[in-house]
């Protein structure tokens, strides 16, 4: 093995680790904010899931996977290991420091940024397929916020109803139901895009796969796992803490269109980002009953930091290919 494969499958298992520090809030927000569980607990449990939703995810999404590994980028484009490592450059920088400062990220918004920004710099306009990118990208990207809004918003709406008005059923249970559901949905959207880039790397180790083996999921499983444990508190805080105040039903209902959206795109494909679609049903929660009860400048920065994701990561990406290249 060459030094660039090694440092290439080390950065692909770092991303996977940047990917659960950030995206680890996304499952267990409500728990923590509406008073259910400690952070410790909800991180053990979660985790958990998003092994299991990454495992299947090797065979369930393999169709992100090869999106994320030629769907973005002429056929025609030579891709080389500096390039591979230039967009783990971008993403894992870009998400390992919004972690730092509490942000909530999109982990798909990064990898795409510096995919799209390295390959215009490395291979030209003509070479990125730009219908691809809009089609399978950017509309499930820019469309997902809107309908996880409406989603959880009608959830409520009928929870409400069935657990308060009717049955007066006790939804703690259901809560829990839904953030272990959201995590596995989790595991199985993001684990293939990462699989994806690290898949180049593999494949200098094993000339005949077509796809990632089962036990290279799990790895990064295990690291997303740890980047929860570890780094995952600060962007906790700010979702379950500053953005909105929820009860038990408001976060069952916000984690129940989470999942649905998010492992209906996985099975056909489509990336969407689920810090975008689990942020948007925690914000719809807020404004179910007008925009008091929403924090609307940590929004806003939430906002500005999603908007500024595809940029900083591809300008980091176009950096660190830029040393590759030139070193």
């Amino acid at each position: 093995m060459d030094a660039r494969t090694a440092l290439g499958l080390i950065a692909v298992v770092c991303l996977a680790f940047a990917n659960g520090a950030n995206d680890i809030s996304k499952s267990i927000a409500t728990l923590v904010g509406s008073g259910e569980s400690d952070y410790k607990k909800a991180v053990v449990v979660t985790s958990l899931a998003v092994a299991a939703g990454a495992v299947l995810g090797s065979a369930w999404a393999v169709k992100m996977t090869l999106l994320f590994t030629k769907g973005m980028l002429s056929p025609q484009v030579q891709l080389n290991q500096a390039f591979a490592l230039a967009i783990l450059a971008g993403a894992v920088g870009w998400v390992l420091l919004s972690t730092r400062v509490g942000m909530p990220v999109s982990t798909t918004h990064a990898i795409v940024g510096a995919t799209l920004l390295t390959g215009l710099y490395a291979f030209g306009f003509d070479q990125v397929l730009w219908g691809s990118v809009w089609r399978k990208v950017a509309v499930p990207l820019l469309l997902s916020p809107v309908i996880a809004f409406g989603a959880a918003w009608l959830l409520f709406r009928g929870l409400n109803w069935l657990c308060r008005e009717r049955y007066c059923l006790n939804c703690h249970w259901a809560h829990w139901a839904s953030a272990v559901s959201s995590a596995f949905a989790r595991g199985l959207n993001d684990t293939p895009k990462i699989a994806g880039i690290g898949f180049f790397f593999y494949a200098a180790l094993d000339p005949g796969a077509t796809v990632a083996p089962r036990w290279f999921f799990l790895i990064l499983a295990v690291a997303n796992a740890a980047g929860g444990m570890i780094l995952g508190l600060k962007v906790t805080d700010t979702l379950a803490h500053k953005v909105v105040k929820m009860d038990h039903l408001e976060g069952f209902a916000a984690n129940l269109a989470t999942t649905a959206m998010v492992v209906v795109t996985a099975l056909h494909g489509f990336p969407v980002s689920t810090t975008h679609v689990s942020s948007s049903a925690i914000m719809g929660m807020g404004l179910r009953s007008g925009g008091g009860g929403v924090n609307r400048a940590m929004v806003g920065q939430i906002a500005l930091a999603w908007l500024v994701t595809l940029p900083s990561a591809g300008a980091i990406g176009v950096a660190a290919y830029w040393l590759l290249t030139h070193a």
